[in-house]
């Protein structure tokens, strides 16, 4: 059996160390970049404050519940 997938994956940039944006866990553009760890939700918020933009494809600050 597949694991279930996570809740919130972080998308980093071509150095590895830098988050570039954070999706929510079933997001297909995210699933298909290949450079996407799984994340918590405060690894999600945290980045959120960081000024790490939301993404057009899952808006994952609306699933945070944080609306600007």
């Amino acid at each position: 059996m597949r694991p279930s997938p996570a809740a919130w994956l972080s998308l980093h940039g071509l150095d590895r160390d830098d988050v570039d944006a954070v999706h929510v866990g079933d997001c297909r553009a995210a699933r298909k970049s290949g450079r996407c760890r799984p994340a918590t939700r405060g690894q999600a918020l945290d980045a959120l404050r960081s000024q790490v933009p939301p993404r057009v494809h899952c808006r994952r600050d609306k699933a945070l519940g944080i609306v600007p």
